[in-house]
């Protein structure tokens, strides 16, 4: 009987440990941040027009 508990008990802690490593690396996973680039474009057609008119 004490086997059984300490069978028992080994597989609670292995299933414990399982959701604890699967939550950790979940969550790092989700906290990742994707570097995005912000690249500010300027419409030539514009400038050129604009750069037409002045001269």
């Amino acid at each position: 009987m004490k086997n059984l508990r300490k069978i028992i008990a080994f597989f609670l802690f292995i299933f414990i440990t399982g959701i604890i490593v699967t939550v950790v690396s979940i969550n790092t996973t989700l906290n990742k941040k994707t570097p995005t680039e912000i690249v500010k474009a300027k419409d030539t057609v514009y400038l050129l027009k604009k750069q037409q008119k002045t001269v």
